[in-house]
């Protein structure tokens, strides 16, 4: 190779890669440039995301400009207009809202709000058909469509979220309330308006209110559709018998009324204290216990055990049951006792009185138990006297007056037994109160 060419070949190469070097120059100018301008981006988008992250809205309308590209931004000044009653403005930012972001139901649910009090009323209906159909079984927009149905009378997506709301036990007072409100109090077409699912729930916010009367067509309807367990009949039970219904609770209990007799005469089921169940509650101070035990004649036999602290002369009735009976029939009560060390003169007995009438017109009272005694049955005869449908088995104890009045010991009961007599059996029974 001779020098010339050598040298031609040098420059070439120097020319290249002075070319190279340019255009790597070139290129990371090119990268930086744009990095900065993203950066100068990124400044200015984290600001507005920012501003909106905090709802820190000025609400101009050149703010609003320069955020029309966030849903967020846009649905916030739609809220802004609506609550200054701008209606029309207020759709237009909704409208914005889900033109950048089509799954914003909360803004097509606004929007569609806003277009029915624009009295655009079809429209708010396709708008709430379309998020319906979207948002089916997500609960956090039930109750807002449930709102807006209503208002632009779309009884079918109305009854649907109440439905789904009900059933999954959300939100179940305000539905309930709404419902009612929306059928003018009328409990029959709330009932038809009702999938099985939620009648238990309408059951129960009526007994709230003290419906009685409401609360019987609702009951029948549960019948009906074979939603009535053990539980719901003994609550119910237990509101009519608080009502005074004693009849219909007896039918809800599944009891006639010629079949009177006591619940859990012998204490072999957990006491519910609810219904026809026996009932009673404790001392706060502790001067009474009242439990449920075994009563030593088997393993399998229980009894009823009261325990008194001796620590306060008390007035004792905190132990009862409510027994339907019929008015004018003779009846026999009989129950074992056992006691010991019960102290003072004035010790427990059974007692049983006119529920529905107050005692005022029946009122009969076993022997008082006292000391030490083994198992000693007992009974009482007594006659309700007319419209009287049922009474109280109480144990009472009354304050002693004597200086030694503090009550200690324990006594037990089991074995409850309501029989109806006929007239030959008994004799002066039912006597009153003058």
């Amino acid at each position: 190779m001779t020098k010339q060419t050598y040298n031609g070949q040098l420059t070439t190469n120097n020319r290249q890669m002075r070319n190279k070097s340019l255009a790597e120059f070139l290129v990371r100018c090119v990268i930086t440039l744009t990095l900065v301008i993203l950066g100068g981006w990124l400044v200015y988008h984290n600001g507005q995301m920012r501003r909106i992250r905090y709802e820190n809205y000025t609400f101009t309308q050149e703010e609003a400009k320069k955020l029309k590209s966030f849903p967020a931004a846009q649905y916030a000044y739609g809220m802004h207009a609506w609550s200054r009653a701008d209606v029309q403005k207020a759709s237009e930012f909704f409208g914005q809202a889900v033109s950048k972001d089509p799954f914003y139901m909360d803004a097509w649910l606004r929007m569609a709000e806003s277009e029915a009090a624009l009295g655009h009323p079809e429209k708010s209906r396709k708008i709430l058909i379309f998020v319906n159909n979207m948002t089916s079984g997500v609960f956090r927009w039930q109750w807002p469509q449930m709102l807006l149905a209503r208002d632009v009378e779309m009884d079918d997506v109305f009854l649907k979220n109440a439905n789904y709301l009900l059933g999954h036990r959300k939100l179940t007072q305000d539905t309930l309330h709404l419902l009612d409100f929306h059928f003018h109090n009328d409990t029959a077409a709330v009932v038809d308006a009702l999938q099985p699912d939620g009648l238990v729930a309408y059951l129960n916010w009526l007994m709230r209110w003290g419906r009685v009367d409401d609360t019987m067509t609702v009951w029948q309807r549960i019948v009906k559709e074979g939603k009535s367990d053990a539980d719901v009949v003994l609550h119910y039970t237990h509101f009519l018998v608080s009502q005074k219904k004693v009849l219909a609770a007896q039918e809800v209990w599944g009891q006639s009324n010629d079949d009177a007799e006591i619940t859990n005469a012998g204490f072999e089921k957990e006491i519910t204290r609810l219904g026809f169940d026996w009932r009673y509650w404790e001392d706060k101070k502790a001067n009474w216990e009242i439990r449920r035990v075994a009563s030593g004649v088997s393993d399998e036999s229980h009894a009823l055990r009261i325990w008194f602290a001796g620590e306060e002369n008390i007035a004792f009735h905190h132990l009862y049951q409510i027994v339907p009976v019929v008015p004018l029939q003779p009846y026999r009560l009989s129950y074992r006792w056992k006691s010991k060390w019960i102290t003072t003169d004035q010790g427990p007995f059974v007692e049983i009185y006119g529920y529905d009438q107050g005692g005022l017109r029946l009122r009969q009272q076993g022997p008082m138990i006292k000391g030490t005694n083994l198992w000693h049955t007992e009974t009482l005869e007594f006659t309700p006297p007319e419209e009287c449908d049922s009474v109280v088995v109480r144990l009472r104890r009354l304050k002693s007056r004597r200086f030694d009045s503090k009550i200690a010991g324990t006594l037990w009961l089991d074995d409850f037994k309501l029989e109806k007599l006929q007239s030959a059996d008994y004799a002066d029974l039912g006597r009153l109160d003058p």
